[in-house]
């Protein structure tokens, strides 16, 4: 099945066909140098460029073609790029991001809200003792915010999980984007066996889905991003930032190209990420570094905590005074 090529990969649109995903970060197509191979020995179409959204080597969208060895980047390393180009690098680029937008918005209002269980898992969440128990055990123990965020209960979910398949209550939330749209609904698998069963997303739409909960209009000029939906949460409850100051969740650690594109004319973005995002991989790069240099190193300033900052909340951690206190990612003397 093809797909769309992804916005990182503008400027090659109507240069490439047959785009293949092979993963999150990872699109297969015909060379845009070399042309194309109408059918492999194994009767697929050509496959022999590849697309990486994020090189392992500087995090940026990279291009290779298996055949010719053509490369293709987005800063365009081997030549030099014209004015005119960078323009229609850009126009192509927003255009696709806006396509891809609309693509996620439709989805959502067609199928996600217009099935809308997760206001089923909500009513059940109501006369639940398990779940609230659950909840107030993670410090939701506020029923106008446990409300608020929609909390809900999936209560015998088949969890496919990393070494056998087990049943397991389940909490829900619905996952809010821009204008209140609800994009996705996550599950939070309340008797893991294993800490990769915790995190479940009940759609497969193919799409990363930056978490607002505090069901915002539009993006700000200052936001502060958070490593989780329900961390996220708890930043909204207790973490006494500042009003001008927007929150924002990642799935997972990692910053995908539409959160990119979103945090693009925003002045100053903060990033607080799980301790383990400091670590050096065995390049000696870290995930925190990657990330700011992502978003921009001029403009990001990082939030340190010691503790996965849900927890440290719960301890009593002044994130506030953290905030204040945030430094430039230079300053943290890692890469």
């Amino acid at each position: 099945m093809f797909t769309i090529l992804p916005p990182e990969f503008a400027a090659l649109e109507g240069r490439v066909q047959w785009v293949q995903q092979v993963n999150s970060n990872e699109y297969s197509s015909s060379c845009p140098n070399c042309g194309v191979e109408s059918k492999h020995s194994d009767s697929n179409p050509s496959n022999r460029f590849v697309m990486w959204v994020e090189s392992h080597v500087n995090g940026k969208p990279f291009g290779w073609c298996r055949t010719c060895h053509y490369k293709w980047s987005s800063d365009k390393s081997d030549a030099i790029w014209t004015p005119e180009e960078k323009a229609a690098f850009a126009a192509k680029r927003r255009e696709l991001n806006e396509r891809e937008e609309q693509r996620i918005k439709e989805y959502a209002e067609n199928v996600v809200m217009k099935q809308a269980i997760y206001l089923r898992y909500f009513e059940t969440m109501k006369n639940s003792k398990y779940g609230n128990d659950f909840l107030a055990r993670k410090g939701f123990n506020s029923h106008e915010w446990n409300t608020y965020f929609g909390f809900g209960i999936f209560e015998d979910y088949k969890c496919k999980g990393k070494f056998s398949t087990y049943y397991s209550p389940a909490i829900t939330m619905p996952i809010r984007g821009l204008h209140n749209v609800v994009e996705q609904v996550k599950l939070r698998v309340a008797e893991a066996k294993h800490k990769d069963d915790r995190f479940r997303n009940i759609y497969k739409t193919n799409a990363q889905h930056p978490y607002f909960p505090m069901k915002n209009e539009g993006v700000k000029n200052k936001v502060a991003i958070f490593e989780g939906e329900m961390k996220s949460c708890q930043v909204a409850m207790r973490g006494n930032l500042p009003e001008d100051v927007q929150i924002i969740a990642t799935q997972g650690k990692g910053v995908g190209g539409r959160m990119v594109y979103m945090l693009e004319k925003c002045e100053v973005v903060y990033l607080c990420l799980d301790p383990d995002t400091y670590e050096p991989n065995e390049k000696g790069d870290t995930t925190i570094m990657q990330v700011a240099k992502k978003i921009g190193l001029d403009r990001t300033r990082i939030i340190q905590c010691r503790d996965k900052v849900d927890d440290a909340i719960l301890k009593g951690f002044n994130l506030l005074s953290a905030y204040n206190m945030a430094v430039k990612p230079i300053q943290l003397g890692l890469r």
